[in-house]
C-alpha cells in the first residue's frame, strides 16, 4: 500500500511540474535592475540538436521532452550590457531530470539550495527540481552571480517550494555513503542491456569502495522477467521467487540482490569491502515496504 501511496504522489508531482513555456515564464521571478527579455526560445527532441549540438543524444536518453530559453537582459543602454540566459529542461519524469542533472554535476562543487539540489561554479548555476533541469549561466560575472543565485533560488522554490529527490535515492543507507555520488542510469546497468532503470550511489568502508544500486522495473512482473534474462546469461539454474539472490556475474563479481515487488536492489562489490550484506539490504529496502 505504501509503495503504491508513494507512486501515485510521485505521479501527480510530475503530472504538475510538466509545464508550458508560458507557465515557466511565469514563475521567474522579478530581479531588481533586470528585465526578462520578451524574447522566447522553444526546442523540441527534433531540433535540440540546433541549440546544444553534440550534446544532443545525452539528454534525449533521458527522455527529454522540451527546452524553453529564456533571457535576463540588465536594465540599461547600450549594446554590451551583461545578461543571463536559462535554460530550462523539461524531461518526462523527475528520476530522468536528476539522472541528466548527475550526469553533468562535478564530484565536488559549490552545492547550495536551489531546487532540490544545485551547485555553482563561476558565473553557471544548474539545479533540478521534479522533471525540471535549469541551467543559468551569464558570459559575464560583473555583478551576474548574485542575480543568478536569487533567480535559481527563487524559481525553484515557484517550481516546488518542497522538492524532494525520487524515492528510491531516498532508500538508499547514509552511512558511508560518498555525498553526491547517486547517479540514475536509464539502460544497461553493469553493461546488461536488461538491466535498465537503475539509481546507484557509491560507498567507502576501510577505505575500500562499494556500490549500492536499486532498479525500478515498474512492475513485479518486468522485475521478475529482467532477472530471469540475468539467470539465463549467468546460467544458473534458480527458481525465481521475491527475496535473497546471489547473482554470480562473470563481469562483475557475485552481486548480492533483494528482490520485491518492481524493484530488485544489491551491492556491487567487487573491491571486496567489509559490508555487512544483509544488514544493508534490510536497510535499503525499508522505505519501500
Amino acid at each position: 500500500m505504501r509503495i503504491f501511496i508513494l507512486c501515485c504522489a510521485l505521479a501527480l508531482t510530475q503530472m504538475a511540474a510538466a509545464q508550458t513555456p508560458a507557465e515557466l515564464k511565469a514563475k521567474l521571478p522579478q530581479v531588481a535592475g533586470w528585465t526578462i527579455d520578451e524574447t522566447v526560445e522553444v526546442f523540441d527532441p527534433d531540433n535540440l540538436f540546433e541549440r546544444i549540438n553534440g550534446a544532443a543524444p545525452g539528454y534525449l536518453l533521458f527522455d527529454f521532452k522540451e527546452l524553453t530559453v529564456f533571457v535576463y537582459n540588465r536594465d540599461g543602454n547600450g549594446d554590451h550590457r551583461p545578461y543571463i540566459t536559462i535554460q530550462v529542461y523539461r524531461h518526462a519524469t523527475k528520476e530522468d531530470a536528476f539522472g541528466i542533472y548527475a550526469s553533468e554535476r562535478p564530484s565536488e562543487s559549490g552545492f547550495l539550495a536551489a531546487g532540490t539540489e544545485g551547485y555553482r561554479e563561476g558565473s553557471m548555476l544548474n539545479f533540478f527540481v521534479d522533471c525540471l533541469y535549469v541551467k543559468i549561466e551569464s558570459p559575464s560575472t560583473d555583478g551576474t552571480v548574485s542575480a543568478i543565485e536569487q533567480i535559481a533560488r527563487e524559481f525553484g522554490r515557484n517550481i516546488n517550494a518542497q522538492p524532494a529527490f525520487p524515492i528510491q535515492l531516498q532508500s538508499f543507507p547514509e552511512e558511508n555513503k560518498i555525498a553526491h555520488s547517486e547517479l540514475y542510469i536509464p539502460t544497461g546497468f553493469l553493461g546488461h542491456e536488461f538491466l535498465n532503470k537503475t539509481f546507484t550511489a557509491n560507498y567507502r568502508a576501510s577505505d575500500k569502495k562499494y556500490q549500492l544500486f536499486m532498479m525500478d522495473a515498474a512492475t513485479a512482473d518486468q522485475a521478475k522477467e529482467a532477472l530471469t534474462k540475468y539467470l539465463q546469461f549467468t546460467r544458473q539454474n534458480i527458481k525465481l521467487r521475491e527475496g535473497r539472490l546471489t547473482i554470480k556475474d562473470r563481469f562483475n563479481g557475485d552481486i548480492e540482490c533483494q528482490w520485491k515487488g518492481r524493484y530488485i536492489w544489491g551491492i556491487v562489490n567487487d573491491g571486496k569491502a567489509p559490508v555487512k550484506v544483509d544488514d544493508v539490504l534490510k536497510e535499503t529496502g525499508k522505505k519501500l515496504q
